[in-house]
């Protein structure tokens, strides 16, 4: 990407560095001298810096190799500056990566200092970049949800979904300080692991089940997230929907090139799906900030100070509008299936019923606790 000169240019205003890998040739390694003494100064100045350590961006819920880029980067401080850098191994976990407004749980591991390894590392640098790494992804491993084998990527996927579901989420949904989803996520691919190494029978028998619960409901067109809660304030999401009309056509129609100029680029020009959310919002953030200005102008010179204030909502009514869609979409699905019950009021038994077998057998896997 920093070959691109406007693409390395925007980059390096947003502090990023590049980190040449093997796998750019070798001709190029050598430049990792000058993208770490840029990260010296900033660990001089007592600053954070972020390292990707994987060094490659695959979207599946596993822990690839990490490099040992980051650990020469640490021990170099240590060595160079006289630094005791503290790393902090921080685990992201993503339900869709490559999906927009879709969720994100980010959480902090203990922190360790490179001093630790300091004395290993003087006897034999090789062993202390292992020892680094092990530490590092020791860390990682407690943080981040893992499904170990691809082949039971489906069934973690349905079961997380189920999880998620059980949580009563607030009306403005938009961030939370605890820790309750990813614990929740991380026993259930923890479950689904223990099962794949001990029990394919029992594995399989929830896989059937799961397999008929998800396939009723797609036969039936209907959502998990309704048979598993009934969301609160529900009359005041129908009302959003019926009196958020006006709001949401002038807000889509204020924010119309913003929508629909990024979706049309990523659309045609991205091919690979790992790359679409961040090229999505980098041009939406990019021509957010050429828009609005350009709005607010014209605003003032055909409406005056009016116009002006009135052009400072462009932006609120534009997340308006995103939110809007989303309970638009989810008031949808809950009417249906209010539809389907008073129509086939068995179906919803039926599903209520197959849904209580599944998250039972869930809990009733205990992995057993070594010392």
């Amino acid at each position: 990407m920093f070959k691109n000169p406007v693409a390395r240019f925007c980059l390096r205003e947003l502090n990023v560095s590049p980190v040449y890998r093997f796998e750019e040739g070798l001709e190029n390694v050598h430049k990792n001298l000058e993208t770490f003494k840029a990260i010296y100064k900033i660990l001089n100045k007592n600053g954070n810096y972020v390292v990707f350590s994987e060094g490659i961006c695959v979207q599946e819920k596993r822990l690839q190799k990490l490099r040992k880029g980051t650990a020469r980067m640490a021990f170099g401080a240590e060595e160079k500056h006289g630094l005791d850098v503290y790393v902090v191994p921080v685990g992201i976990n993503y339900t869709y990566p490559a999906k927009f407004r879709k969720e994100v749980m980010i959480n902090f591991h203990d922190p360790f200092s490179i001093k630790e390894l300091k004395e290993l590392y003087n006897i034999n640098q090789a062993k202390a970049l292992l020892a680094f790494n092990e530490k590092v992804q020791a860390g990682l491993k407690e943080q981040v949800i893992i499904i170990e084998s691809p082949e039971n990527d489906w069934i973690a996927e349905q079961l997380l979904v189920m999880g998620r579901n059980s949580f009563v989420l607030p009306f403005f949904r938009w961030m939370f300080d605890s820790d309750e989803r990813r614990q929740l996520e991380k026993r259930i691919s923890e479950k689904i692991n223990y099962l794949s190494k001990t029990s394919k029978e029992a594995l399989d028998s929830l896989k059937a089940k799961v397999k008929a619960y998800t396939d009723r409901l797609e036969k039936n067109q209907l959502k998990d997230e309704n048979i598993a809660r009934k969301l609160d304030w529900g009359f005041i999401r129908y009302l959003s929907v019926i009196f958020g009309l006006p709001i949401f056509i002038v807000g889509y129609i204020a924010n119309l090139i913003p929508y629909i100029v990024p979706r049309i680029i990523c659309n045609t020009q991205i091919k690979d799906p790992r790359f679409y959310s961040s090229v999505y919002i980098g041009i939406g953030t990019v021509l957010y900030l050429i828009y609005f200005p350009v709005v607010l102008i014209f605003l003032r010179i055909f409406a005056g100070w009016t116009g002006l204030l009135l052009g400072l909502l462009v932006p609120l009514m534009g997340y308006l509008v995103l939110f809007y869609q989303e309970v638009v979409a989810e008031r949808y699905h809950t009417f249906r299936f209010w539809l389907k019950k008073i129509k086939n009021p068995s179906i919803i038994s039926e599903l209520v019923t197959l849904r209580k077998d599944i998250i039972n057998d869930l809990e009733m896997i205990v992995i057993p606790q070594h010392n």
